[in-house]
């Protein structure tokens, strides 16, 4: 399924090959695909982390640009690089190839990074102190980012104004008012022995997962932005949501907030994340969407039997309407 091309093995640092006792290691995971144009300039930004004990894993999701992978081989070799590099022979997804990193990350701290984005040098090392500092019950440390469009040119703040949330942080989050780009987080390793890995039936894998992480832990805010963001016009994630019509978008959405409940205790925020799955369902019937019977059975088996019979017979009654009309213009 997947080819392993381990460059250089280390217990160490992945620049320096040199380990500590008095550092926790941090894994930082890439995920490529394509993005040729950027990823040596990705790629260098982690030369730059001042943090001294890093392990980097690096994932190519079987790239349609064959210079991808050839330029991150060249990267490895000219700069002495100690990491794992795999090769995927299919493309899994970003939600898989999270996945796989997360399982063969041996460092405390998790850091998941594209490579068409920037990371600012002192990332790693403020956040990890920051969540050493906080201890086990923060799971963990997001920030703002600077942005940038697909030239290199600064946009700007991710997030310019945002209002800054800690400590137990689900609520605003449920409500919109938490939002962070994804690659600034550092996530504590054990976090995902508690709530599990990323959900692979979805497209997207944030929004699920952050879900069950602040149910089951706080969260720390980092005063410095951390990553340089690229804005694109397109990108393959996108572009699938918005071929079909946010179908999937709605779906996975349904899944998301319905595995959440069971890490739930907030009264306000079950209720708020029940509402959303009633507005979803209703947008997918209303599209006569192709994984609608998917996600009825579902939410049956899930218990919304009153919600699905009400969609059901509202469907049923669209159609026979329809009939009707139909036959009324022949008489």
């Amino acid at each position: 399924m997947q080819e392993s091309i381990i460059i250089k093995s280390s217990d160490g640092d992945f620049r320096t090959g040199t380990s500590f006792n008095d550092f926790p290691l941090v894994t930082i995971g890439i995920l490529s695909y394509n993005y040729s144009q950027y990823i040596e300039d990705a790629l260098n930004s982690l030369l730059m982390q001042t943090y001294p004990f890093i392990e980097l894993i690096i994932i190519d999701d079987c790239s349609t640009e064959s210079l991808t992978p050839k330029k991150i081989e060249s990267w490895i070799s000219a700069n002495n690089i100690r990491c794992a590099f795999i090769q995927n022979k299919k493309n899994h997804g970003i939600t898989k190839v999270s996945n796989m990193l997360v399982q063969r990350a041996k460092g405390k701290y998790i850091s998941l990074f594209a490579t068409d984005d920037i990371m600012l040098p002192e990332k790693i090392e403020r956040q990890v102190k920051i969540l050493e500092e906080a201890g086990e019950e923060y799971g963990m440390c997001y920030a703002n980012a600077i942005t940038m469009d697909e030239e290199g040119k600064n946009t700007g703040l991710c997030n310019p104004g945002m209002e800054i949330f800690e400590g137990d942080v689900l609520r605003p989050y449920v409500f919109g008012n938490l939002p962070f780009a994804t690659p600034s987080s550092l996530i504590r390793r054990s976090v995902y022995d508690k709530v599990g890995l990323y959900d692979e039936r979805v497209l997207i894998e944030d929004y699920n997962f952050w879900l069950r992480l602040m149910a089951c832990y706080k969260v720390k805010y980092c005063d410095y932005p951390c990553l340089v963001y690229r804005i694109k016009q397109y990108s393959s994630i996108h572009n699938q949501i918005n071929a079909n019509n946010r179908e999937r978008y709605c779906r996975d959405r349904i899944l998301s907030n319905q595995q959440a409940l069971r890490f739930i205790r907030d009264a306000e925020v079950r209720r708020q994340l029940k509402r959303k799955i009633v507005q979803y369902l209703k947008t997918l019937s209303a599209h006569n969407a192709s994984s609608l019977n998917e996600i009825l059975l579902f939410l049956l088996r899930k218990g919304y039997l009153y919600l699905c019979m009400k969609i059901f017979f509202a469907r049923v009654f669209s159609i026979v309407r329809r009939k009707v009309k139909y036959a009324t213009i022949f008489l």
